[in-house]
């Protein structure tokens, strides 16, 4: 069966994604991406289809997919039962953001684990409550602390990599992109080169796809789960925290227009919708968190 070159969502700002969904089913396609996951289900249960073998999960299994991994979670419920899934995953790619971390010696046991593990494990269940505690933890912090919490929770899959169960004998790289996979993704990169500017709508980036604007939207939708306005909207607001937080020289209007935002009311209603705070909000909590109150 193809599989579908899924995108995930691009912070630009971290070296790691941390998503929790909770929602009536998983994903529902069969596909891949070029990150690394870990996914800890909280709530659900059924079977887990990963290239070409099935295992069944339940509440509280943790899965370590590989890059390129063609996989689909589908939810088994009875007739009776809420049709409700719950999971945080980890996404991230060991070859970019991160990769410094690998290349230092102390690091290249933990690099061969990675290098070795493409292939995908189900972590050990005596290791389920350890991990999963890790992760919701994980959740809760910030910038270095981040990080190292992270490393930590590799380093301890690591020291118990012989007890994890595999999920593959061996690594099935995809052999095609589709044509709307890969228009898809080339979309992607123009509107990250490009999202601060004002003129950038929907029939100019769908031109780009070589899509029309309806096809275009349902097949970004499709391959990343959000829509292309979310991803675009996104983009802005994490440059306008950076401009917020790294010059004086910025004034509300100024961050706004250098972001891509055409008007200031427009402005704060995106950027509240993500960041849940106003941009004066963010910026006096931002202050009161790196100020020396000493």
């Amino acid at each position: 069966m193809k599989s579908l070159q899924f995108s995930v969502p691009a912070d630009t700002n971290k070296s790691i994604r941390i998503q929790e969904d909770s929602m009536p089913n998983f994903y529902p396609y069969f596909h891949r991406h070029t990150e690394t996951q870990i996914m800890w289900i909280l709530k659900g249960h059924g079977t887990l289809a990963i290239e070409q073998n099935l295992f069944t999960f339940e509440a509280g299994d943790i899965f370590y997919l590989g890059a390129n991994q063609s996989h689909v979670f589908k939810g088994d419920f009875d007739k009776n039962e809420k049709q409700k899934v719950h999971s945080i995953s980890i996404f991230f790619d060991p070859r970019k953001k991160i990769s410094a971390f690998f290349h230092l010696p102390e690091f290249e046991e933990l690099k061969n684990f990675i290098d070795t593990s493409e292939v995908g494990f189900k972590v050990a269940s005596k290791l389920k409550t350890s991990v999963g505690e890790s992760i919701a933890a994980l959740q809760k912090t910030k910038g270095v602390d981040q990080i190292i919490d992270f490393i930590r929770i590799l380093n301890h899959l690591m020291q118990n990599r012989h007890v994890h169960i595999p999920l593959s004998s061996e690594k099935n790289l995809p052999t095609h992109i589709s044509d709307t996979d890969k228009r898809i993704i080339d979309a992607q990169t123009f509107i990250k080169k490009n999202f601060t500017q004002q003129k950038l709508t929907l029939d100019l980036i769908a031109k780009e796809a070589c899509m029309t604007p309806q096809a275009f939207c349902r097949s970004f939708k499709k391959r990343t789960r959000i829509t292309y306005i979310q991803y675009l909207n996104e983009l802005r607001v994490q440059r306008a925290c950076r401009l917020l937080t790294s010059s004086n020289m910025y004034n509300i209007s100024s961050v706004a227009f250098n972001s891509g935002f055409t008007s200031i009311t427009n402005f704060n209603r995106v950027f509240k919708s993500i960041m849940k705070y106003s941009p004066k909000e963010y910026l006096k909590h931002y202050k009161e968190a790196t100020t020396d109150h000493e």
